[in-house]
C-alpha cells in the first residue's frame, strides 16, 4: 500500500478554506460546464507523457452536443443536478450519511438528464502497459468537512467502494489498459468540489509514469429531493473492495 498523504482528505482551516473557495469559484466561472451524457476521465500517453483528460463522448457541454471530443480537464466542470439528489432510507457509511440525509448521486447507469461519469484506459494498449491506477489524493469540499465517494453496485445490490473519504485506506480504482468503467460519484454537500486524483501505470519500455490532476464538480441544491431508486444502496450489506 501506498503511504496515506498526510494532508488529510477534507480539513482544512476557516480561513484556508476561504481562500480555497474564492480560487475554485474563479476556475469554475472559466470551465465548460457539462450536464448530460456520455463522457470519461481518461488516461493517454503521448511523446513520453501521461495525458489525463476528459472525452466527452456523447455529451452535452455549454448546451452543446460533443460526439468525440477531449478537454482539458482544468477547462471543465461537471454538473450534479437536482435530479441527482437522493434522500437517504438507510445509513451509508462511504459517505458518513445517515438515515434522512441528502445526498447527492451521479449513477453508474445512464440517467439521460444527468452526467454519465466513468474512468478510462482506452488509449492505451495492453501490450505496452500493466494495469492503470487512479488514486485519490484530496478533495476539497464546499464545508471543509463533506465527503465524497466512488463505488459501483453489487450483483446482490451491494456498494463495491473504490474511493471514500470517509473510509481513507479505500482511494484507489484499477483498470486493465484499453477499457473503461462507469461508477456512482456521490457527495454530501451542495456547492462547488474539488477532487484531486492521480494516475499511474508502469510503461513496458518507459517504465513508471504518473499524472495529476483536479476534477471540478458543481452540486445544485433544490428545496425536494426524491427518495432511493437504487445506485447499490439497497443491499443488505456493505463490501468494500480495492
Amino acid at each position: 500500500m501506498k503511504p496515506k498523504n498526510n494532508c488529510i482528505y477534507h480539513r482544512f482551516p476557516p480561513i484556508a478554506l476561504a481562500v480555497i473557495s474564492a480560487a475554485l469559484l474563479s476556475s469554475v466561472a472559466h470551465a465548460a460546464t457539462y450536464t448530460q451524457g456520455h463522457g470519461d476521465f481518461g488516461a493517454a500517453y503521448e511523446d513520453g507523457t501521461f495525458d489525463f483528460h476528459f472525452h466527452g463522448e456523447g455529451a452535452t457541454i455549454d448546451g452543446t452536443y460533443r460526439e468525440d471530443e477531449e478537454f482539458a480537464i482544468s477547462d471543465i466542470i461537471v454538473l450534479a443536478s437536482e435530479e441527482s439528489m437522493i434522500t437517504l432510507p438507510i445509513a451509508f457509511s462511504p459517505l458518513g450519511a445517515e438515515v434522512g440525509d441528502t445526498i447527492w448521486v451521479l449513477p453508474e447507469v445512464q440517467n439521460l438528464a444527468l452526467p454519465f461519469l466513468g474512468l478510462a484506459t482506452e488509449d492505451l494498449s495492453g501490450s505496452e502497459w500493466g494495469n492503470i491506477t487512479f488514486t485519490l489524493d484530496s478533495v476539497v469540499s464546499p464545508s471543509g468537512t463533506g465527503d465524497f465517494a466512488l463505488w459501483q453496485s453489487g450483483s446482490f445490490g451491494e456498494a463495491l467502494v473504490r474511493m471514500s473519504t470517509a473510509d481513507p485506506g479505500v482511494d484507489q480504482v484499477v483498470l486493465a489498459p484499453g477499457s473503461h468503467a462507469h461508477y456512482n460519484w456521490g457527495f454530501t454537500e451542495a456547492g462547488n468540489w474539488e477532487i484531486q486524483i492521480t494516475v499511474s501505470g508502469t510503461h513496458i519500455t518507459d517504465g513508471f509514469v504518473s499524472a495529476t490532476q483536479t476534477l471540478s464538480f458543481q452540486v445544485i441544491p433544490e428545496p425536494s429531493a426524491v427518495l432511493l431508486g437504487g445506485f447499490g444502496l439497497l443491499g443488505l450489506a456493505i463490501r468494500r473492495r480495492r
